[in-house]
């Protein structure tokens, strides 16, 4: 009975507790299809898909700047040159609300010229009548009439559960002319919501289809089911309402129209992945191939802007491509009729979690401890390879975040509960045992597992050893400023903050967080190969540098601008006791060149600098020598390097402000000081802030004007 009941009792406790996570953070959407996106990266385009792209060149080149009205103006040589082209449709992602009698007739006559234009219709919602509302563009900015009305003046206010929707038709001379028109509603952006699904029809609309589903149907072949007499936006809300009868209907015609109201997007890579030609370059006539094309006209800047309005989060959204604009999402549905490449779920989510889980949990009971723990994680990963693949290859999506993520460990965590559980009790049954038939043994066995009598104990192991290894130093420049300009309490509060973003790098590394003191912290890297400490230590300085530069930039304080120094020798690591407590460090004089080379950073303007046998054989970091440098209360010359970044791409080519530096650096370690200055400042010329480049010209014209009396190349420091 123990093994069933173990496995149902495991079964459900991780379905229960994925799912209320699920419900709570909304794992599955934010994890789990997010990163099956990202893993399976970009996908080929498909060729009838083309944005004309209202973006910042053609604002400048238009002169229009971001003023959406002011677009209006040259929409009708845009068609002229789109039916001249041969585009197949034209789709607008722009609301036409607001009359312009100056240009609106010429863009009627544009747009019945074509006669292959649709146009997008505002949709608003409001919750609680008029508090937080949404909409997109103009739309929203221009249109905020409420959306009900009450008498009086009633002291309770509206139900935050009440939620109105409503569509504003595009001025009736637009209107008229277009092919047809139809609503794309998104939710807004200030929510920063990713947009992961997107609606086929507006249920709350009176059944209305969205813009692309109108085009799609608009581009398919004309057959005897669509309509003559009437647009087919009002066809397909007829056919919409009348879904129970609609069998005279194709079966993918009827599944769009009739099953459900939205369908997970299935996006073909990040922002600007689609074909995107810019709308200034298509107006002058420059862009061609657009024969049998549909064109999604609209804003899409091409460069991320975080200030811009109308972008949205997407699945492969980062710091790094930026939001999309919504133009490209309705252009991603549209691509996604045409080749029917949904994201499907090819079963309820809570049927594969439960089977899974289940798997899982019989896994585990019948290999107690660790094999159980083995051969479920092989499981998990096989599932996980399983559901990478059919994403690919079927656009399935199947529950990963809560299965992996949750359902694993807590099964792991129940299982080897059970097992310590057995253990106890086996050892509790041997004790009775051995105290009635064995009473002379029992004060020599343990009372529970790792608790041994004191007579068992070994010795005591020293408390400190003498390795070869690696120390970064780290200091805020300027700290004695800023804790005087700040209460001691939100000192406390920023350093708390700052020292975890300070110290995850170094974890993550391997290495060991031996000292943290004021506004200082010390880390070593040890029993590892020399290699390996390096190339760590390396990557975990690059990381705390940009990880201290996003933390300054969310923070309301003052910014802590970080110093960091790389040295690698013989160190001494160890508890000292003081008074009654203990304290982990790291000692030897490995230690103190490591603060004297962070010290440097002041003099040379940089951030991360090391001693040069540390950037050493190291390929994928980019460094530069910076000098050999006598620093106080040591008489033995360091040569140092600057610690750049990693090489990626073109970072793999020579610099050629790092050359003309290293050109200067060599004239000067000859006493060549005019060559040097000429170098120096041929490199500020092209980066007038690199710090190196300024530190030694100053030396180069100081010494050109007074040499020193002896020159053997080092640069003596005599304050730390």
């Amino acid at each position: 009975m123990a093994r069933p009941f173990r496995i149902v009792v495991i079964t459900v406790l991780g379905f229960i507790l994925s799912t209320l996570v699920d419900l709570a953070f909304d794992t599955e959407s934010r994890l789990g299809l997010d990163t099956l996106f990202k893993i399976r990266g970009p996908q080929t385009i498909p060729d009838q898909v083309v944005i004309v792209a209202m973006d910042e060149a053609s604002e400048t080149r238009l002169g229009v700047s971001q003023d959406l009205t002011r677009w209006r103006e040259f929409h009708a040589k845009l068609l002229d040159q789109l039916h001249r082209q041969g585009a197949r449709l034209i789709v607008f992602d722009l609301q036409f609300i607001a009359a312009n009698p100056s240009v609106d007739p010429a863009l009627a006559n544009a747009m019945r010229a074509a006669g292959k234009v649709l146009i997008n219709e505002c949709v608003q919602k409001f919750r609680r009548g008029v508090e937080d509302f949404y909409g997109r563009e103009e739309c929203s900015d221009r249109n905020k009439m409420p959306a009900i009305t009450r008498e009086g003046k009633p002291a309770t206010s509206l139900s935050e559960q009440l939620v109105v929707m409503r569509k504003l038709s595009p001025t009736p001379a637009i209107a008229q002319a277009a092919l047809d028109s139809a609503p794309f509603y998104l939710v807004n952006d200030s929510e920063n919501a990713s947009i992961r699904e997107s609606w086929t029809f507006y249920d709350a609309l009176a059944e209305a289809p969205s813009l692309p589903v109108l085009a799609w149907f608009y581009y398919q072949p004309a057959s005897s089911d669509n309509p003559v007499n009437q647009p087919l936006s009002a066809w397909l809300t007829e056919q919409r309402r009348a879904c129970a009868n609609a069998s005279k209907l194709d079966k993918p015609t009827k599944q769009l129209i009739c099953q459900g109201d939205s369908r997970y997007l299935n996006y073909y890579g990040p922002p600007r992945t689609l074909r995107m030609e810019s709308y200034a370059d298509v107006y002058e006539g420059k862009v061609g191939d657009l024969q049998g094309k549909v064109v999604f006209v609209g804003r899409a800047n091409r460069q991320f802007s975080p200030g811009k309005s109308d972008f949205f989060q997407t699945p492969y959204s980062d710091s790094r491509t930026g939001k999309m604009a919504g133009v490209e999402i309705m252009a991603t549905q549209f691509g996604n009729l045409l080749e029917d490449r949904f994201i499907e779920s090819p079963a309820p989510g809570w049927i594969v979690a439960s089977v899974y889980g289940l798997l899982i949990a019989i896994v585990l009971v019948r290999f107690v401890g660790w094999p159980g723990v083995a051969i479920s994680l092989a499981l998990a990963l096989a599932y996980a390879g399983s559901t990478i693949y059919l994403f690919s290859q079927r656009h399935w999506w199947l529950p990963v975040a809560g299965p992996l993520l949750i359902q694993l460990p807590l099964s792991w965590l129940l299982s080897l509960a059970w097992s310590r559980y057995d253990l106890v009790r086996e050892r509790g049954r041997m004790l009775a045992f051995v105290r009635r038939v064995f009473p002379q043994w029992v004060g020599m066995l343990p009372a529970a597992p790792g608790q041994w009598t004191e007579g068992a104990n070994g010795a005591a192991a020293g408390t400190e050893r003498d390795v070869s290894g690696l120390c970064l130093a780290t200091d805020i420049e300027g700290y004695t400023t800023i804790a005087a300009q700040h209460s001691p309490r939100e000192m406390w509060a920023l350093l708390n903050t700052y020292y975890q973003v300070l110290g995850h790098p170094v974890v993550s590394h391997d290495g060991v967080i031996a000292d943290v003191t004021g506004d200082a912290m010390m880390a070593v890297w040890f029993d590892a190969p020399a290699a390996s400490q390096r190339s760590a230590a390396c990557l975990a300085a690059l990381e705390m540098a940009t990880a201290v530069a996003s933390f300054n930039l969310s923070s309301s304080l003052t910014p802590l601008a970080t110093r960091i120094g790389l040295h690698e020798g013989e160190l001494t690591l160890g508890s000292l006791d003081a008074g009654t407590s203990s304290h982990y460090r790291a000692i030897g004089d490995t230690v103190n060149i490591a603060a004297r080379i962070q010290g440097v950073n002041k003099y040379l303007g940089t951030r991360i600098l090391a001693s040069q046998s540390i950037a050493t054989d190291l390929d994928d970091i980019v460094s530069r020598p910076v000098g050999s440098f006598r620093v106080v209360g040591r008489a033995e010359p360091v040569k140092l390097v600057e610690i750049v970044g990693l090489k990626q791409g073109s970072d793999g080519q020579p610099n050629a402000v790092h050359g003309l530096f290293t050109d200067g650096l060599a004239a000067f370690q000859q006493g060549l000081w005019t060559e040097a200055a000429r170098l120096f400042q041929a490199a500020l010329d092209l980066d007038t802030n690199d710090g190196p480049s300024c530190f030694y010209l100053q030396k180069a014209l100081a010494y050109r004007e007074m040499p020193p009396l002896e020159w053997d190349g080092i640069v003596v420091l005599d304050s730390k």
